[in-house]
């Protein structure tokens, strides 16, 4: 498997406190069968610029000491005006195009919508929705998911959204459509938000089968030009 989304980079943002916290997250998600890790602290436009935050990004990746399961990235936060940003192609996936865009959990407008869509025209990145679950609550994604995926934006959806009685049929139906792209762990730390990529991987092979996982894995494999 391959973990899309990610916060194992130490004292960057909300997630992984130390080195060896990062080490323990990166050990539990081998165990589970995660083959490689996209680490994608957040970002905030308003906070710093994108070249701090690469700076700030390289001094995590040191502490670590070790990061050759790791591909670099970032979680953006959704902001008026971002598909005019010169520096955003520094923050996509890699060398991948993919960029990870977290919006906002309410009040979406169409032009945010409009924003997200030109991305791709503006800047030549995919955008991916960052846990797309997290959008039902307030019926944003509901409103704009058609024309999101009609232009070709594409859909990462958390693993504990496969765990939850609240989203998992609702995850499901949406894997089985092909609207979920990617899977990730959304993991911050080895205890209120752990890894549970591998519980994950186990309901959707009892659900829908065992191949789809494994689709899963080889699109993301090829989409992040590994």
């Amino acid at each position: 498997m391959i973990d899309l989304h990610s916060h194992v980079l130490p004292g960057i943002d909300d997630g992984s406190k130390s080195p060896e916290m990062s080490r323990g997250m990166l050990a539990a998600l081998r165990r589970q069968g995660v083959e490689k890790v996209v680490a994608t602290p957040h970002f905030y436009a308003q906070q710093r610029t994108p070249r701090r935050f690469l700076q700030r990004r390289e001094e995590a990746l040191a502490r670590l000491e070790s990061g050759e399961n790791l591909l670099l990235g970032a979680e953006v936060a959704y902001l008026d005006g971002m598909s005019r940003w010169e520096e955003l192609p520094l923050l996509q996936l890699g060398n991948s195009g993919l960029l990870l865009v977290e919006m906002p959990f309410e009040n979406w407008t169409h032009r945010a919508v409009e924003e997200i869509c030109s991305l791709q025209d503006q800047t030549g990145l995919t955008p991916v929705l960052a846990h797309v679950e997290r959008y039902r609550k307030k019926n944003q994604l509901l409103m704009y998911m058609n024309e999101l995926l009609a232009q070709g934006v594409l859909f990462q959806c958390n693993a504990e959204a496969f765990l939850r009685l609240s989203s998992r049929r609702w995850a499901l139906e949406q894997l089985k459509k092909g609207n979920i792209h990617f899977l990730g762990s959304d993991t911050h730390d080895l205890t209120a938000r752990p890894p549970r990529m591998a519980e994950a991987a186990a309901v959707i092979d009892k659900k829908l089968g065992s191949g789809v996982v494994k689709a899963i894995t080889d699109n993301t494999k090829k989409m992040l030009k590994l």
